[in-house]
């Protein structure tokens, strides 16, 4: 580990890092000379205690309040526009939100108003089909359920002509 020593003869103000064997025996004779005072547990204790405290009260500040500290070194006019710009940001997503909520309710009322009866005629005219089938069915036995005109892939291919 290097310390920093002042080398004698040519100071020039600055301390040097270089470790040299003369410096280093000068380091352990001076090490020997100086003894720290002892600083009683008392002490110790309090000056825990006030970092705790001042700790504490660090922590007790809230996101919250260390922003609006913030806001003292910003201008007026800035906070004012900054202000200003975020509540019209909000209402016009407020407004957007009212308008789509409209808008769905326009489009899912009317589709259910105009398709509905459609549906549910198709729905009765499939219904009156199989009931026609079913009665079929029973009155002509099970190989006759088909009514109708036969359908065009059924049909046997056309005589070839001569």
């Amino acid at each position: 580990m290097a310390t920093l020593i002042e080398l004698p003869g040519s100071d020039s103000g600055v301390a040097s890092s270089e470790v040299t064997p003369e410096s280093q025996d000068e380091v352990r004779a001076s090490s020997a000379d100086i003894t720290l005072p002892q600083v009683p547990s008392a002490d110790t204790a309090d000056i825990t205690d006030l970092e705790d405290d001042e700790c504490s009260q660090d922590l007790d500040e809230s996101l919250l309040e260390r922003v609006w500290g913030l806001t003292e070194m910003f201008p007026d006019r800035l906070r004012s526009t900054c202000s200003s710009t975020v509540s019209t940001s909000l209402n016009l997503l407020k407004s957007t939100y009212e308008l789509s909520r409209q808008v769905v309710w326009v489009a899912v009322s009317s589709s259910v108003i105009l398709f509905a009866p459609v549906m549910f005629e198709l729905e009765r005219l499939n219904v009156e089909e199989m009931m026609k089938q079913d009665r079929n069915r029973l009155v002509f036995g099970p190989g006759s359920a088909v009514s109708g005109p036969p359908t065009p892939g059924l049909m046997p291919p056309p005589p070839p002509a001569r």
